[in-house]
């Protein structure tokens, strides 16, 4: 009898609040994950099958463009977006990327977890999807994390993505970006919650708040809020505490994990995350990148030390 199928959760660490992983990497262990399954459609005798995988981390800062943006920046756009940004008293390189996703430009970096699932919808070996149930599936795995660690009331809207309110009666905020990419049923890009950051209208400062260098996904007069600005307002601040991000990530591991019908998560770290980070480059056309081989020599360093603190203290 085979072993239960499991969703593989490969959490990238982030060994300082300035060495955080860099986004490209990221897409680079995404793109390795996607060819597994790929390669396991185009063979199925000569590949074993692959178990859905989950990738979440917080990156340096960075700006993605969608498909939607179809010029490009001009040189004073590209300028702005590219300031460094102050962050915990330390300052930050920000970078541009164009991304597959749908929709205009917006930001990831610290404060949020990206959660990007590596899984082929049609798959027989769990629940299967349609594309817009698979998105469905995203929102609802967002709203129920949100519900059940932080006691928010979350929900869609007519726009893309999950929103929030501060206080009843207030407009809604974006609290959590959707992205979806899809090649041959096999799935890419994700979540994206805002935890620790600055909300739109909290910090006006464009070298503090990153949001004040955008319109947010393209979305006019719409504007982003965090778990955090959101919990502080819960029954008069009462309500539940403030979660690390690797926290909110496991939470939406193991819950995603339920919603396709696969037992349980197992969760990747240590020195096989270096190993498949490492792997996931070397496979890659573009080779090493800035700030890539650093990181990863960090995790590496880092493996007797704060791995192993951080899993005595069950975070």
């Amino acid at each position: 009898m085979p072993p239960p199928l499991r969703l593989q959760h490969i959490h990238l660490p982030s060994p300082s609040p300035t060495n955080l992983p860099p986004y490209s990497l990221a897409s680079k262990l995404q793109s390795l994950l996607r060819r597994h399954h790929l390669n396991f459609k185009d063979s199925p005798s000569a590949n074993p099958p692959p178990p859905p995988f989950l990738i979440s981390f917080t990156p340096l800062p960075i700006y993605t463009l969608g498909r939607r943006q179809s010029s490009p920046l001009s040189p004073q756009e590209l300028t702005r977006l590219s300031r460094p940004l102050s962050y915990q008293n330390q300052t930050l390189p920000v970078t541009t990327s164009h991304s597959p996703r749908g929709g205009l430009t917006t930001y990831h970096g610290p404060g949020q977890v990206v959660l990007w699932p590596v899984l082929d919808i049609h798959s027989k070996r769990h629940k299967t999807f349609t594309v817009r149930c698979y998105s469905r599936l995203l929102e609802n795995t967002t709203i129920a994390t949100l519900e059940k660690m932080f006691r928010i009331r979350a929900f869609t809207t007519e726009d893309p993505g999950v929103w929030s309110r501060v206080r009843d009666g207030e407009e809604a905020k974006k609290i959590a970006a959707l992205g979806v990419h899809l090649r041959r049923h096999v799935s890419g890009l994700g979540t994206a919650i805002n935890v620790d950051m600055p909300g739109t209208d909290e910090v006006l400062s464009e070298r503090e708040n990153p949001w004040r260098r955008i319109v947010a996904c393209g979305i006019e007069g719409k504007t982003v809020t965090c778990v955090r600005e959101v919990v502080a307002h819960i029954t008069a601040g009462e309500g539940p505490g403030l979660r690390g991000t690797e926290e909110v990530a496991d939470f939406w591991g193991r819950e995603l994990s339920e919603r396709i019908g696969v037992d349980g998560v197992d969760k990747i770290s240590g020195g096989r995350v270096a190993e498949l980070l490492e792997e996931a480059v070397v496979r890659s056309e573009e080779g090493w990148e800035g700030g890539e081989e650093g990181y990863v020599e960090e995790v590496r360093r880092g493996l007797g030390g704060w791995v192993e603190e951080a899993l005595d203290r069950g975070v």
